[in-house]
């Protein structure tokens, strides 16, 4: 499995490492996780995102 592929959408990551999707948001604004983006602006997280969130 290619971990850097981007897969999970904010609502799944957020459940997968137990915390608000707000709060990966909030992660984001403040640079410490860039999620890659679809062609609709959705972010998508991947499984070494994922990780760094643990």
């Amino acid at each position: 499995m290619d971990k850097d592929r981007p897969v999970y959408i904010i609502s799944v990551a957020a459940e997968l490492v137990e915390m608000h999707p707000q709060t990966l948001r909030l992660y984001e604004r403040k640079g410490l996780i860039k999620p890659k983006r679809s062609g609709g602006k959705t972010r998508l997280y991947s499984e070494r995102d994922i990780e760094r969130l643990r």
